[in-house]
Protein backbone atom coordinates (compact mmCIF):
# COMPACT_ATOMS: atom_id res chain seq x y z
CA UNK A 1 0.00 0.00 0.00
CA UNK A 2 1.70 3.19 -1.17
CA UNK A 3 1.45 6.28 0.99
CA UNK A 4 -0.84 9.15 0.15
CA UNK A 5 0.62 12.56 -0.65
CA UNK A 6 0.21 15.24 1.99
CA UNK A 7 1.31 18.79 2.73
CA UNK A 8 1.83 20.17 6.24
CA UNK A 9 1.91 23.81 7.33
CA UNK A 10 2.41 25.61 10.65
CA UNK A 11 2.71 24.59 14.29
CA UNK A 12 0.25 23.98 17.10
CA UNK A 13 -3.00 22.00 17.36
CA UNK A 14 -3.12 19.26 14.73
CA UNK A 15 -5.63 19.80 11.93
CA UNK A 16 -6.31 17.38 9.05
CA UNK A 17 -8.07 18.56 5.89
CA UNK A 18 -9.74 16.22 3.37
CA UNK A 19 -10.88 17.46 -0.05
CA UNK A 20 -13.76 16.35 -2.27
CA UNK A 21 -14.37 14.32 -5.43
CA UNK A 22 -12.13 14.98 -8.46
CA UNK A 23 -10.10 17.59 -6.53
CA UNK A 24 -6.83 17.57 -4.57
CA UNK A 25 -5.40 19.30 -1.50
CA UNK A 26 -4.41 22.35 -3.53
CA UNK A 27 -8.08 23.30 -3.68
CA UNK A 28 -7.73 24.80 -0.23
CA UNK A 29 -4.02 25.39 0.20
CA UNK A 30 -4.51 29.15 0.72
CA UNK A 31 -7.36 28.42 3.15
CA UNK A 32 -5.17 25.89 4.99
CA UNK A 33 -2.30 28.34 5.27
CA UNK A 34 -4.59 30.80 7.04
CA UNK A 35 -5.60 28.12 9.55
CA UNK A 36 -1.91 27.20 9.89
CA UNK A 37 -1.15 30.59 11.39
CA UNK A 38 -2.29 29.11 14.71
CA UNK A 39 -2.27 25.35 14.03
CA UNK A 40 -0.33 22.58 12.33
CA UNK A 41 -2.38 21.70 9.25
CA UNK A 42 -2.00 18.57 7.13
CA UNK A 43 -3.81 18.42 3.76
CA UNK A 44 -4.10 14.94 2.27
CA UNK A 45 -4.63 14.00 -1.38
CA UNK A 46 -7.23 11.22 -1.43
CA UNK A 47 -6.45 7.97 -3.29
CA UNK A 48 -5.97 8.55 -7.01
CA UNK A 49 -6.33 12.32 -6.63
CA UNK A 50 -3.65 14.96 -6.97
CA UNK A 51 -0.24 13.41 -6.26
CA UNK A 52 -1.53 10.24 -4.56
CA UNK A 53 -1.53 6.85 -6.24
CA UNK A 54 -4.71 5.23 -7.52
CA UNK A 55 -4.71 1.86 -5.78
CA UNK A 56 -8.12 2.08 -4.12
CA UNK A 57 -11.51 0.49 -4.73
CA UNK A 58 -14.97 2.02 -4.49
CA UNK A 59 -15.31 0.77 -0.90
CA UNK A 60 -15.29 3.41 1.83
CA UNK A 61 -13.26 1.08 4.06
CA UNK A 62 -10.39 1.17 1.58
CA UNK A 63 -10.32 4.95 1.35
CA UNK A 64 -10.46 5.28 5.14
CA UNK A 65 -7.63 2.78 5.60
CA UNK A 66 -5.42 4.71 3.21
CA UNK A 67 -6.06 8.00 5.02
CA UNK A 68 -5.57 6.47 8.48
CA UNK A 69 -2.17 5.21 7.32
CA UNK A 70 -0.85 8.78 6.95
CA UNK A 71 -2.59 10.46 9.88
CA UNK A 72 -0.66 11.78 12.88
CA UNK A 73 -0.79 9.27 15.73
CA UNK A 74 -2.78 11.61 17.96
CA UNK A 75 -6.25 13.20 18.05
CA UNK A 76 -6.73 15.82 15.34
CA UNK A 77 -9.29 18.39 14.29
CA UNK A 78 -10.77 17.29 10.96
CA UNK A 79 -12.03 19.71 8.32
CA UNK A 80 -13.63 17.68 5.55
CA UNK A 81 -15.24 18.97 2.39
CA UNK A 82 -17.89 17.14 0.35
CA UNK A 83 -16.71 13.53 -0.30
CA UNK A 84 -14.00 14.07 2.32
CA UNK A 85 -16.77 14.34 4.91
CA UNK A 86 -17.80 10.74 4.29
CA UNK A 87 -14.26 9.58 5.00
CA UNK A 88 -13.94 11.77 8.09
CA UNK A 89 -17.22 10.41 9.49
CA UNK A 90 -16.04 6.86 8.86
CA UNK A 91 -12.80 7.63 10.72
CA UNK A 92 -14.78 9.13 13.60
CA UNK A 93 -16.87 5.98 13.89
CA UNK A 94 -14.01 3.48 13.61
CA UNK A 95 -11.20 5.45 15.25
CA UNK A 96 -12.84 7.93 17.65
CA UNK A 97 -9.58 8.36 19.54
CA UNK A 98 -8.08 10.04 16.43
CA UNK A 99 -10.79 12.70 16.27
CA UNK A 100 -10.61 15.87 18.40
CA UNK A 101 -13.36 17.62 16.44
CA UNK A 102 -15.00 17.39 13.04
CA UNK A 103 -16.07 20.13 10.65
CA UNK A 104 -18.21 18.95 7.74
CA UNK A 105 -18.06 21.53 4.96
CA UNK A 106 -20.71 21.24 2.21
CA UNK A 107 -20.93 17.54 3.04
CA UNK A 108 -23.93 15.22 3.24
CA UNK A 109 -23.75 12.01 5.34
CA UNK A 110 -26.22 10.43 2.91
CA UNK A 111 -25.31 11.94 -0.45
CA UNK A 112 -28.08 10.26 -2.42
CA UNK A 113 -31.67 11.40 -2.33
CA UNK A 114 -34.15 8.96 -0.82
CA UNK A 115 -37.75 9.00 0.38
CA UNK A 116 -36.62 10.19 3.80
CA UNK A 117 -33.49 12.23 2.98
CA UNK A 118 -32.59 15.04 0.60
CA UNK A 119 -29.59 14.74 -1.65
CA UNK A 120 -28.50 14.24 -5.25
CA UNK A 121 -30.84 12.22 -7.43
CA UNK A 122 -29.81 8.89 -8.91
CA UNK A 123 -30.45 10.30 -12.38
CA UNK A 124 -27.92 13.10 -11.82
CA UNK A 125 -25.22 10.65 -10.76
CA UNK A 126 -25.98 8.33 -13.69
CA UNK A 127 -25.56 11.22 -16.13
CA UNK A 128 -22.20 12.08 -14.56
CA UNK A 129 -20.98 8.49 -14.89
CA UNK A 130 -22.19 8.24 -18.48
CA UNK A 131 -20.55 11.52 -19.46
CA UNK A 132 -17.23 10.49 -17.90
CA UNK A 133 -16.99 7.77 -20.54
CA UNK A 134 -17.35 10.22 -23.41
CA UNK A 135 -15.57 13.36 -22.17
CA UNK A 136 -13.88 13.61 -18.78
CA UNK A 137 -12.86 17.26 -19.16
CA UNK A 138 -16.35 18.43 -20.10
CA UNK A 139 -17.86 16.42 -17.22
CA UNK A 140 -15.48 17.93 -14.68
CA UNK A 141 -16.17 21.42 -16.03
CA UNK A 142 -19.87 20.74 -15.52
CA UNK A 143 -19.06 19.67 -11.96
CA UNK A 144 -17.14 22.89 -11.35
CA UNK A 145 -20.09 24.87 -12.68
CA UNK A 146 -22.46 23.10 -10.28
CA UNK A 147 -20.25 24.12 -7.35
CA UNK A 148 -20.94 27.82 -7.98
CA UNK A 149 -24.39 27.53 -9.54
CA UNK A 150 -26.81 30.23 -8.39
CA UNK A 151 -24.04 32.53 -7.17
CA UNK A 152 -22.91 35.94 -8.35
CA UNK A 153 -19.37 36.23 -9.71
CA UNK A 154 -19.49 32.76 -11.26
CA UNK A 155 -16.82 33.41 -13.93
CA UNK A 156 -14.26 34.60 -11.39
CA UNK A 157 -14.80 31.60 -9.11
CA UNK A 158 -14.71 29.14 -12.00
CA UNK A 159 -11.38 30.60 -13.04
CA UNK A 160 -9.99 30.09 -9.52
CA UNK A 161 -11.25 26.51 -9.27
CA UNK A 162 -9.98 25.62 -12.74
CA UNK A 163 -6.56 27.11 -11.97
CA UNK A 164 -6.27 24.97 -8.83
CA UNK A 165 -7.42 21.80 -10.58
CA UNK A 166 -4.81 22.25 -13.30
CA UNK A 167 -1.98 21.99 -10.75
CA UNK A 168 -2.29 18.21 -11.00
CA UNK A 169 -3.27 15.66 -13.61
CA UNK A 170 -6.96 14.77 -13.79
CA UNK A 171 -7.77 11.58 -11.84
CA UNK A 172 -8.25 8.63 -14.17
CA UNK A 173 -11.75 7.56 -15.10
CA UNK A 174 -11.79 4.53 -12.79
CA UNK A 175 -10.83 6.64 -9.77
CA UNK A 176 -13.61 9.09 -10.59
CA UNK A 177 -16.15 6.29 -11.00
CA UNK A 178 -14.99 4.70 -7.74
CA UNK A 179 -15.55 8.02 -5.98
CA UNK A 180 -19.07 8.30 -7.37
CA UNK A 181 -19.80 4.72 -6.33
CA UNK A 182 -18.54 5.51 -2.83
CA UNK A 183 -20.92 8.47 -2.63
CA UNK A 184 -23.78 6.38 -3.96
CA UNK A 185 -23.25 3.55 -1.49
CA UNK A 186 -22.32 5.40 1.69
CA UNK A 187 -24.75 6.10 4.50
CA UNK A 188 -22.98 7.79 7.40
CA UNK A 189 -26.07 8.94 9.27
CA UNK A 190 -25.40 6.47 12.08
CA UNK A 191 -21.84 7.76 12.29
CA UNK A 192 -23.29 11.26 12.84
CA UNK A 193 -25.51 9.89 15.63
CA UNK A 194 -22.49 8.24 17.26
CA UNK A 195 -20.18 11.26 17.23
CA UNK A 196 -18.64 11.93 20.64
CA UNK A 197 -16.35 14.80 19.66
CA UNK A 198 -17.43 18.41 18.99
CA UNK A 199 -18.99 18.58 15.52
CA UNK A 200 -20.18 21.26 13.16
CA UNK A 201 -21.79 21.41 9.73
CA UNK A 202 -21.23 24.34 7.36
CA UNK A 203 -23.48 24.65 4.33
CA UNK A 204 -23.97 27.17 1.54
CA UNK A 205 -27.47 28.55 1.15
CA UNK A 206 -27.47 28.01 -2.65
CA UNK A 207 -25.54 24.74 -2.79
CA UNK A 208 -26.88 22.71 -5.74
CA UNK A 209 -25.30 19.44 -4.55
CA UNK A 210 -25.99 19.42 -0.79
CA UNK A 211 -29.45 20.75 0.11
CA UNK A 212 -29.24 23.33 2.88
CA UNK A 213 -32.28 21.80 4.59
CA UNK A 214 -30.26 18.73 5.64
CA UNK A 215 -28.98 20.86 8.52
CA UNK A 216 -32.30 20.28 10.30
CA UNK A 217 -32.19 16.54 9.64
CA UNK A 218 -28.58 16.32 10.86
CA UNK A 219 -29.55 18.17 14.05
CA UNK A 220 -32.15 15.47 14.66
CA UNK A 221 -29.41 12.85 14.33
CA UNK A 222 -27.07 14.79 16.65
CA UNK A 223 -28.69 17.57 18.70
CA UNK A 224 -25.26 18.84 19.81
CA UNK A 225 -24.24 19.48 16.18
CA UNK A 226 -23.42 23.12 15.46
CA UNK A 227 -24.91 24.20 12.12
CA UNK A 228 -23.92 27.25 10.08
CA UNK A 229 -25.46 28.47 6.84
CA UNK A 230 -23.36 30.84 4.71
CA UNK A 231 -25.73 33.04 2.74
CA UNK A 232 -25.07 33.16 -0.99
CA UNK A 233 -22.51 30.36 -0.91
CA UNK A 234 -22.64 27.29 -3.11
CA UNK A 235 -20.72 24.03 -2.81
CA UNK A 236 -17.21 25.41 -2.28
CA UNK A 237 -17.40 28.18 0.35
CA UNK A 238 -13.70 27.89 1.22
CA UNK A 239 -13.01 29.60 -2.13
CA UNK A 240 -16.10 31.72 -2.69
CA UNK A 241 -16.73 32.84 0.91
CA UNK A 242 -13.29 32.42 2.43
CA UNK A 243 -13.55 35.04 5.19
CA UNK A 244 -16.87 33.77 6.54
CA UNK A 245 -15.81 30.12 6.38
CA UNK A 246 -12.47 30.81 8.05
CA UNK A 247 -14.12 32.66 10.90
CA UNK A 248 -16.48 29.76 11.59
CA UNK A 249 -13.72 27.14 11.39
CA UNK A 250 -11.14 29.03 13.42
CA UNK A 251 -13.58 29.81 16.20
CA UNK A 252 -14.64 26.17 16.37
CA UNK A 253 -11.14 24.69 16.67
CA UNK A 254 -9.94 27.14 19.30
CA UNK A 255 -9.27 25.52 22.66
CA UNK A 256 -12.62 25.26 24.42
CA UNK A 257 -11.52 27.46 27.29
CA UNK A 258 -10.69 30.51 25.12
CA UNK A 259 -13.63 30.55 22.72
Amino acid sequence: MSQLYSETFGQGERVVMLHGWAMHSGVWRAFAQEIAKNNQVTCIDLPGHGRSSASCSSELNDWTARVIDVLPDEPCHFIAWSLGGNIALDIAEKFPDRMKSITLLASNPHFMKSKTWLGVSEDTLEVFEKNLNSNIDATLFRFMTMQVQGMSGVKLYLKKIKSVMQECATPNIQVLKNGLSLLRGSDLRQAVRNLTCPAQLILGSVDSLVPVSISNDCKVLLPALECHIIEGAGHIPSITHTKETLEIVQNFIKPRGVR
